[in-house]
């Protein structure tokens, strides 16, 4: 019998539309794990082949996520998300990203909730940018109706980098919602996921490694075709910065 846990997977879609000033827009099946960092050691148990120790098909692999910190990676989100806060911030911390497949691993965004006395408050997004595989932080503050930051890191070639992100967030529950909105004078792109919950689980990790058996080839062989697409289209083009 497996010990119940907070710990869960979501299913369902990911889409970016491209509003101006050219059209375009996609979407996919996607899934993502969510972790409560404090059930590691208990998850680890879960199936054969999911792993937090070391090399499995599904491996939770700590050096792949917020490396500029020491310490367990619960540790390391409080840390970053006081960094960014300004001030000491404590709590639960739940991860929603990808894991390393097979020894593959890429991940465009990882999301850090932060749960304090039962209710979420804040939002760490590590966004990272291929190929360079840079990492850059943001810290939403779920208090707040509409959360906005300044885009501070250059992702794709396609959008420039003075742009005002717009967020909407319904957290993990049931279902949980995330949509990045950028824009310049007008909106200029919607990225989001729209995801169910699911047990985390030996079926559930049965049926992750049965559908996305390397998610990280999945995600860049989508973020380069839909760059040729766009591409073809005559999308302006914004090199590195």
């Amino acid at each position: 019998m497996q010990t119940p846990h907070d710990s869960a997977l979501y299913w369902g879609e990911v889409y970016h539309r491209r509003l101006r000033p050219t059209q375009h827009s996609f979407s996919y099946r996607f899934m993502q794990w969510f972790i409560a960092l404090d059930e590691l050691e208990t998850l680890h148990k879960t199936s054969r082949w999911f792993s937090t120790k070391g090399f499995a098909p599904l491996w939770f692999r700590r050096k792949d996520y917020l490396r500029e910190h020491s310490g367990n990676l619960q540790q390391a989100a409080l840390a970053k998300m006081s960094e960014l806060a300004g001030e000491r911030l404590e709590g639960r911390v739940f991860f929603m990203g990808n894991l390393r497949t097979f020894g593959l691993f890429f991940s465009p965004v990882n999301f850090y909730f932060l749960q304090q006395q039962g209710q979420y408050t804040h939002m760490l997004a590590e966004v990272s940018n291929t190929p360079w595989l840079e990492r850059h932080y943001y810290l939403i503050d779920l208090a707040e109706p509409h959360p906005t930051t300044q885009k501070a890191f250059h992702v794709s070639p396609f959008n420039p980098l003075d742009m005002t992100y717009h967020w909407s967030i319904k957290v993990p529950s049931d279902d949980v919602f995330i949509q990045l909105a950028a824009a310049t004078e007008k909106k200029d792109f919607i990225a989001g996921m729209k995801l169910s919950r699911g047990p985390l689980n030996r079926a559930g990790i049965w049926r992750v490694l049965k559908t996305t058996p390397v998610m990280a080839l999945k995600i860049i062989g989508g973020i380069y075709w839909q760059a040729l697409k766009l591409f073809v289209k005559r999308t302006p083009f914004y090199g590195h910065p």
